[in-house]
């Protein structure tokens, strides 16, 4: 585990290491050891926490009040439409479309993450598939699905640019893309340098975290067509009494300049 020197900025991220031939399974290990949105819940889960009905509905209720935007964008997808979600984590999102009528597919680089979604799915009679592998290498035929989702993963993979032209591939002529990632030119990040805050974990340092401007965005979309970015998110109940005491119209006026999470709905 990476420490962290605080009074060293540079050390809000590690170096630039898309070289380093260790990069994916560093990046596994981390997001093993540091389960996404678990921490809300303490340092550690125990296995018997772990995927019970109280774990989801804590991490759930956090997930969608803090992410205001999130479930509006999942319920915009079609009952009976198939989706691939890459990067699905325990799959709180995963779920969601489960319960719209969407036919799930969901793949994530961890065995933790797989093994915790797909038994909340037997253990609510719901269908779904789950596949552990690479975003980088879709272990999927080309033009498969009506949409492919991700939501603030695609950002961490040792290629970014590579796993969005396999989104690309899999997806069926006129499938959806829908796409969140990390925003460049945004407050949250402002605010990181200042503080020296790193971004995920508070004390060990996540591999990859990349951040985009919106024309970067656009260059890595571009053999898409009907691309629609939209900014959202100007920071979340990390921030404390921050988040619960900026009035709405204000919050909602800053993530549309300079919030964190591009939000990219681009059609094939």
């Amino acid at each position: 585990m990476n420490k962290i020197d605080t009074k060293n900025m540079r050390n809000i991220e590690p170096p630039n290491t898309e070289d380093r031939p260790t990069l994916t399974s560093d990046i596994r290990d981390f997001w093993s050891r540091n389960v996404n949105a678990e921490r809300i819940m303490g340092n550690t889960v125990s296995l018997e926490q772990r995927g019970g009905e109280k774990y989801f509905e804590e991490l759930e209720a956090q997930r969608y009040r803090s992410h205001y935007h999130l479930k509006p964008w999942i319920n915009s997808m079609d009952k009976g439409k198939s989706v691939l979600e890459l990067g699905c984590g325990i799959g709180m999102d995963t779920f969601s479309m489960a319960k719209n009528g969407l036919n799930v597919t969901a793949l994530d680089l961890t065995e933790v993450g797989v093994r915790t979604a797909r038994n909340r799915f037997e253990k609510s009679k719901f269908n779904g598939s789950f596949l552990a592998g690479n975003a980088e290498m879709l272990p999927i035929k080309d033009n498969q699905f009506d949409y492919v989702y991700s939501f603030g993963v695609l950002h961490h993979a040792a290629n970014t640019e590579k796993t969005i032209r396999e989104v690309y591939r899999v997806l069926s002529p006129g499938g959806t893309a829908k796409i969140m990632l990390y925003h460049r030119h945004s407050i949250n990040e402002l605010v990181h340098r200042i503080t020296k805050v790193p971004f995920e974990e508070k004390d060990e340092l996540c591999p990859v975290v990349r951040r985009f401007t919106v024309n970067e965005v656009k260059t890595m979309f571009n053999q898409f067509s009907n691309i629609h970015l939209q900014l959202e998110y100007v920071y979340g109940e990390g921030y404390g009494k921050l988040f619960s005491l900026t009035p709405k119209l204000l919050y909602k006026f800053l993530s549309k300049h300079w919030g964190w999470h591009i939000m990219i709905t681009a059609r094939k």
